[in-house]
């Protein structure tokens, strides 16, 4: 039974969740400037394609960068309208790009074509509902099924339910257990732009004003700076930044 099979009896009863993009605020400008998020190639699919994560800033834009005082490396996170997933093109449970980095917890027989789900708006909803229960496990990623819980003839529900509880010590980060959109299309900063995080200093800068003021539902949400820094130390920010916008849109009600 194929992961789609599994999911065709779970509920989507959850609230949809907003779609989120993070990247530096040096790519940051450049996407304010051109009006909208584009796809480029990608070379897992061999096709032009734009990421988006559901609900979670799961990917740590320039990680492995060392520290400096340079604003352009500082991440940011865009936060895009639930009605962006009418145009999704394909879900995958967790990174795609970092299938091969899962394979050990996977096992040994299943491909990334069996965990995706393709051209269904409905999939990371029933994702969430089959495997945590709820938008705030989710978030906060508790699992609310384990492995032992899913038949034996499941085997990629299984093996997903299996990766998303690892705990242990290993090259893998939180990707693995977010849910990843992809999108043949652009998406429009003036009609689907929900909120930025990002730099204090970014958001106060006149053109990144102009910019939003084009965007009538963006939400500007600062973090400060505190001199010399490495990109990855901020992810904890953005993800309570992110949290903080999502309960206010009662998205955890």
């Amino acid at each position: 039974m194929t992961l789609a099979e599994y999911l065709q009896s779970a509920v989507a009863g959850q609230q949809r969740m907003s779609l989120v993009h993070c990247t530096t605020v040096g790519t940051g400008l450049a996407v304010l400037n051109a009006g909208s998020l584009t796809p480029t190639h990608c070379g897992v699919y061999d096709a032009d394609l734009l990421y988006l994560f559901y609900g979670r800033p799961a990917y740590k834009p320039a990680a492995g960068v060392g520290a400096s005082g340079i604003l352009d490396h500082a991440p940011i996170c865009l936060v895009f309208d639930p009605a962006v997933l009418e145009a999704v093109v394909r879900t995958v449970p967790f990174d795609s790009g970092g299938f091969d980095r899962y394979q050990a917890l996977v096992g040994h027989g299943l491909e990334r074509a069996d965990f995706e789900l393709n051209g269904d708006a409905g999939a990371a909803l029933r994702l969430v509902s089959a495997f945590y229960s709820s938008n705030r496990n989710y978030y906060d990623q508790m699992p609310s099924v384990r492995e032992a819980d899913i038949a034996v003839s499941r085997r990629s529900a299984r093996a997903l339910a299996r990766l998303i509880a690892d705990p242990a010590i290993r090259n893998v980060d939180d990707r693995c257990g977010t849910i990843e959109l992809q999108f043949s299309t652009a998406v429009p900063l003036a009609a689907a732009l929900q909120a930025i995080i990002a730099p204090a200093a970014m958001l106060e800068d006149p053109e990144v004003r102009e910019a939003l003021a084009l965007c009538p539902d963006a939400v500007p949400i600062p973090y400060k700076m505190y001199g010399r820094f490495e990109p990855s130390n901020f992810a904890g920010v953005i993800y309570e930044r992110v949290e903080a916008f999502l309960e206010g849109r009662g998205v955890f009600a």
